[in-house]
């Protein structure tokens, strides 16, 4: 087995856990929404701009245009943020991040209307068997009860879906403009998020940041864990797999996010929830190449069995 190609799922399969244990996180921190919003931002700069000044120092300044994008899809981000981390108080840990993965149909779909790449009749056929996914999940045939407020919460999580997607079709036009830098880009996005949280939390009522140590370094943890060690590392690795792959990997922030919220923080989901969320992971599997990626490893696996299969009689003579 090559050991490029496996080390690069490991690095975007941990990106995704990452990435799926912030809403717990959040929890932990019992920070405010904008709070949590900004602190994620500031304290994930610190940790990537040193990577950044030894990676422009070798490859120089980003040009104006990757510049421009970087901060716009940092700054869809930011709003991104706000949203997502008020879905997680009102609707939970694994419902929140579950809707978030609508941004697995908008960035095709941007895709598609901006560079004219049609995403195939699999993904106009799964669009709507997705929306329907993700009203089950949102708690639309009951709700898990211990929801502080599971509409608000839904709608938020599927708008914060939404602008991450945006966040995402920005990153990749990145990679796309000045492939050999990673880490900058991401730092100038979250720059540009830090902003957008900054405005927002003063417009929203301001900040609290007396979270006790178990907050702050739950905190650090969301910073380091679910923004700068999760983007570096599918920065670095997602490149190195055929997109289809990284995608059907990154249904493990999903996952870990429901696992979490049903085993750390109690999370009663309701029988229609669990079937949504069964729903939209499927789609979003389906959407994202898994039944490709599914295919190839089986017909892998049958040539390997043929080989020994013909080797075996040499063997034995």
């Amino acid at each position: 087995m090559n050991a490029a190609p496996a080390l690069a799922r490991l690095g975007v399969l941990i990106a995704a856990v990452c990435l799926g244990s912030a809403a717990l996180l959040l929890t932990i921190s019992q920070a405010s929404p904008s709070t949590a919003a900004f602190l994620r931002c500031a304290l994930a700069i610190l940790a990537l701009a040193p990577f950044a000044v030894a990676e422009v120092s070798r490859h120089g300044l980003p040009g104006k245009a990757t510049v421009g994008i970087a901060a716009g899809a940092g700054a869809f981000l930011g709003f991104d943020y706000i949203m997502w981390a008020q879905s997680v108080y009102d609707a939970g840990v694994g419902v929140s991040t579950v809707l978030i993965s609508v941004q697995a149909v908008v960035f095709p779909a941007l895709v598609w209307l901006l560079h004219r790449e049609h995403p195939g009749r699999l993904f106009l056929w799964c669009v709507p068997v997705m929306l329907g996914g993700m009203l089950l999940t949102g708690g639309a045939f009951g709700v898990d009860p211990g929801a502080a407020a599971p509409l608000r919460g839904a709608i938020l999580g599927v708008l914060s879906g939404v602008l991450y997607g945006v966040y995402i079709y920005g990153t990749h036009r990145c990679r796309v403009l000045s492939p050999a830098l990673i880490v900058t880009p991401v730092l100038i996005a979250t720059t540009a998020a830090c902003l957008v949280t900054l405005i927002g939390g003063l417009v929203l009522g301001g900040f609290d940041f007396d979270l006790g140590l178990s907050g702050w370094a739950a905190m650090v943890g969301l910073a380091v864990l679910g923004q700068a060690g999760a983007w570096g590392l599918l920065a670095v690795f997602s490149t190195r797999l055929p997109v289809t792959e990284t995608a059907s990997l990154m249904l493990a922030q999903p996952i870990t996010a429901v696992l979490l919220g049903t085993l750390l923080a109690g999370e009663q989901l309701a029988v229609g929830q669990w079937l949504g969320i069964v729903i939209v992971v499927a789609v979003v599997w389906l959407v994202s190449g898994g039944m490709r990626v599914l295919s190839r490893r089986c017909q892998a696996a049958a040539e390997v069995r043929g080989a020994v299969r013909r080797r075996g009689p040499s063997h034995r003579r």
